[in-house]
């Protein structure tokens, strides 16, 4: 029987009273060691795991960006102030920022196939 007031209805029992709940939630990708070899050497050996989950790929990015940025102007700072060597650094903010927009575009691009 129902105990409800007034201005309140009477619901059902609360076991049915909503829809099952089921996971749309993509879950991490499962890939055998045999197609994570079939990656070439440089992607095994630099592109960590992590870096196909998008989250994390992008804030690694903006840090390696930030980095970069840092290394330009302090190549700038230090090449105002007459240091013959700073222009190294220039050269190492573009190394910086090659490696991290390569590492997230070749991530982006997913999980290797399995071959087979």
């Amino acid at each position: 029987m129902c105990q409800a007031g007034p201005l309140t209805a009477c619901r059902g029992p609360t076991s049915h009273q909503y829809a099952p709940i089921t996971s749309t939630a993509p879950s991490r990708p499962t890939v055998s060691r045999a197609a994570l070899r079939n990656r070439p050497t440089v992607q095994r050996a630099l592109i960590r795991y992590w870096e196909h989950i998008k989250p994390f790929r992008v804030t690694v990015l903006a840090i390696r960006l930030l980095v970069a940025a840092w290394l330009v102007f302090l190549g700038g700072a230090l090449l105002w102030a007459g240091r013959d060597w700073a222009w190294l650094l220039f050269l190492a903010a573009v190394g910086v920022a090659w490696f991290g927009l390569w590492t997230c575009t070749t991530a982006a691009k997913g999980w290797p196939a399995a071959k087979g």
